[in-house]
């Protein structure tokens, strides 16, 4: 660029030269420069020459004149930029005391002040000097470029205090004028669900999702999180099938989302929903958390019985440790005793643990076996504690619980015999 400027110049004082001489023609003209007894006589060529010369002199002479100040200024700069660039990496590096002190030198280079005030309140937020925040805050504020993203951190500051109310108060406005930023939108959508007004919350969710601020994982917990505030907050039924209604069809298949909703759908005493809805969601993808919030639906004298619909899913999981408790407890609640008892013997050899060992103890319970039903309960708190459960043998059969299972001969559609658990 500094090329490109020279030419120009010079290209310009050919022009002018050129045009000199054309109107010229000859003719350089008479100066006369007389103050009292002095007086100067010369051409206007060599006028315009001296003129050039002397402003050269000048320009030369002020630039000397101000080379040390130069020189100075450059190296206030570089230390500028210097301290910025250490206080970022100590901020990075989790030393955010000498951060502070760095970037706070780094503010007095004009073009670093904002961002190294930005970075400075962030030292102060990491070391929890709230003192500094605020002052640092109402730097921001002064600025037009900062003066949102300081009233978003006032916020959050607010909302981490526990006044989510106070933080709904400065975002709102900045939300209705379409200048919040993403982060913001996450504040004031944790904001809203402290403040029990998950329900208006879900309308920031598509901006956190385009906004890739959390890695998908994280986003996906987070949006799960919310959705599952918002249905607890629900205070009867038309509003949770308002809600339920307005969300999408990915929403509805988050498995601790319709786990949410069965629960709350069973609290308002519409248990047939909740088990429909959650063996839709099944229809799309299995989960263990679901098919045990399926077993542990309340019995509905309205409601078929579930037990045949879930012994449906067998064919797909037949090892399935959730599925068998699940399978237990409901023939459980149908009072199929021999059925119960087989389910949950499966379940305990496949890990379900001390779920299954407490579902045998109410099974045995229910059939007035106190032996077994001591017996059973306290194989639960055995495993609990990390220690082996003692033998127990079947009330319908005579095997003992902790027996292996028998290996059933399993063929595939032409009736070959196949290994166990082989793909079909």
């Amino acid at each position: 660029m500094t090329l490109y400027r020279l030419l120009l110049v010079l290209l310009l004082a050919a022009v002018v030269g050129a045009g000199a001489v054309y109107g010229l023609r000859g003719d350089t003209g008479y100066v006369l420069i007389q103050r009292g007894d002095l007086a100067i006589e010369t051409t206007v060529v060599n006028a315009v020459f001296l003129l050039l010369a002397a402003l050269a002199l000048l320009y030369v002479a002020v630039w000397l004149l101000r080379w040390p100040l130069r020189l100075w200024q450059a190296g206030a700069r570089r230390g500028a930029r210097r301290r910025f660039l250490d206080g970022m990496i100590a901020l990075v590096a989790g030393r955010p005391g000498r951060a502070g002190q760095q970037l706070l030198k780094a503010t007095r280079l004009p073009s670093l002040k904002l961002p190294a005030l930005i970075a400075a309140h962030a030292a102060a937020h990491a070391r929890g000097d709230r003192t500094e925040e605020v002052r640092l805050l109402d730097l921001l504020t002064q600025a037009a470029e900062t003066h949102d993203l300081a009233t978003e951190l006032r916020a959050r500051n607010e909302l981490l205090d526990g006044r989510a109310g106070a933080a709904i108060e400065m975002m709102v406005p900045l939300a209705q004028a379409s200048r919040l930023s993403p982060m913001g939108a996450r504040w004031l959508v944790e904001a809203l669900a402290a403040r029990k007004r998950a329900r208006e919350a879900l309308a920031y969710l598509p901006r956190i999702r385009q906004s890739q601020q959390l890695p998908p994982d994280e986003l996906a917990r987070f949006v799960s999180r919310i959705l599952v505030t918002a249905i607890e907050q629900t205070s009867d039924a038309i509003n949770l099938h308002a809600l339920w209604a307005d969300l999408n069809r990915d929403e509805k298949r988050l498995a601790e989302v319709a786990i949410a909703y069965a629960r709350r759908a069973v609290q308002l005493n519409l248990i047939a929903q909740a088990a429909q809805e959650i063996e839709a969601t099944l229809k799309h993808g299995w989960s263990a958390a679901l098919v045990l919030a399926y077993g542990a639906l309340p019995p509905d004298a309205k409601v078929a019985p579930r037990l045949k619909h879930a012994e449906a899913w067998l064919e797909a999981h037949a090892s399935d440790p959730a599925l068998l408790l699940t399978l237990g407890r409901l023939s459980r609640q149908e009072h199929h005793w021999i059925k119960a008892e087989d389910y949950l013997r499966r379940a305990v050899a496949y890990g379900a643990g001390a779920d299954a060992w407490e579902e045998l103890g109410r099974c045995y319970a229910e059939q007035g076996d106190t032996e077994r039903t001591a017996k059973a309960l306290a194989n639960a708190l055995a495993v609990q504690h990390g220690e082996a459960p003692a033998s127990l043998m079947a009330r319908h059969s005579a095997e003992d619980l902790l027996a292996p299972l028998p290996v059933a001969e399993e063929r595939d559609d032409m009736g070959i015999p196949r290994l166990p658990g082989a793909r079909r």
